[in-house]
């Protein structure tokens, strides 16, 4: 009755249901509820949390996404801080906490962990457990974590499995002191070109100075302004040393390149009274309070882009 090719596809996507409904929630996690995992990854223990949005359903394709906490804090802290846990900021994306060694990243002067592997490890227990979007995974982090979402984002394997950046107050060392922060070369090997790229950064940030720092940690961190006109670069957006500049809020510019289907790819958020933060309205810990949320902004920019 049926073409046998039509059969086959058919037998497919029944298989393809069959297997997604199969994987249900490990033993221990529930639906809105954050778990901590542990995992083996370069023969060691490593963790992280798992937190489930409400809207779960085993027999759905579900995104994830990435929060890496700063330096000397911890995936708990960063869970608070980040609030992609926040139903009222996510409800249909798996929010994944890493932990890092002596809470820190790769990619951070004197750290010698590998991270790339971790997060490796980690996205194929994802998908080995869960029904996962493979074309919806995001990555966001603060400072150390911010750096190493970059540091993702440049890494020739895991910038071809995950979809879009959002660092917030990144640090983004480069190895070696003395350079000119509005001019060093930035090392960077990604997979593939139109990286969507979004970052949050104060002018009132001590830590990691808008201006750059010619020698922080004995490495250099670059200028913001570089380094974003730098993503712009890279993902070939005509005038990448043009953006054009609007309000959020009367404390807040936005920096957008490209243009055309590629405006926005890159975004650069620059809050004049923001310190060295995740811009929030609302008091988090002993962090200050920004005249916008950054949160919703990055599930915003996520849901535009997904890995192609």
């Amino acid at each position: 009755m049926f073409p046998e090719a039509f059969k086959y596809l058919l037998l497919l996507a029944t298989l393809q249901l069959v297997s997604a409904a199969a994987k249900t929630l490990p033993q221990g996690q529930s639906i809105g509820a954050t778990t901590n995992v542990t995992i083996q990854s370069s023969g060691i223990d490593r963790t992280y949390l798992i937190s489930i949005p409400p809207k779960f359903d085993a027999g759905d394709l579900t995104p994830v996404i990435f929060s890496f906490h700063g330096g000397e804090e911890n995936a708990t802290e960063q869970q608070e801080l980040s609030q992609f846990s926040n139903s009222e900021f996510n409800d249909f994306a798996i929010a994944i906490y890493p932990q890092g060694i002596n809470k820190t990243w790769q990619g951070v002067p004197g750290d010698s962990a590998n991270d790339l592997q971790f997060v490796t490890d980690i996205l194929d227990q994802l998908e080995q457990q869960f029904s996962i979007d493979t074309a919806r995974i995001w990555a966001s982090g603060k400072s150390d974590g911010g750096g190493f979402t970059n540091t993702l984002a440049c890494d020739s394997t895991l910038s071809a499995r995950i979809a879009a950046f959002a660092p917030v107050s990144g640090a983004f060392y480069i190895p070696g002191s003395g350079c000119d922060p509005e001019t060093v070369t930035i090392p960077c090997n990604p997979a593939r070109t139109r990286i969507p790229m979004l970052e949050f950064h104060g002018l009132k940030d001590k830590t990691v100075s808008y201006a750059g720092n010619s020698s922080r940690k004995n490495a250099c961190l670059p200028a913001i302004p570089h380094w974003a006109q730098a993503w712009a670069a890279r993902d070939e957006l005509a005038n990448p040393t043009v953006n054009v500049t609007s309000n959020l809020t009367a404390d807040t510019l936005v920096y957008t390149f490209g243009t055309g289907a590629d405006e926005g790819l890159v975004v650069q958020v620059t809050d004049s009274k923001l310190a060295h933060d995740w811009p929030s309205t609302v008091p988090v810990g002993d962090k200050e309070t920004a005249s916008f949320n950054a949160t919703p902004i990055i599930i915003e920019f996520f849901q535009k882009y997904p890995l192609l």
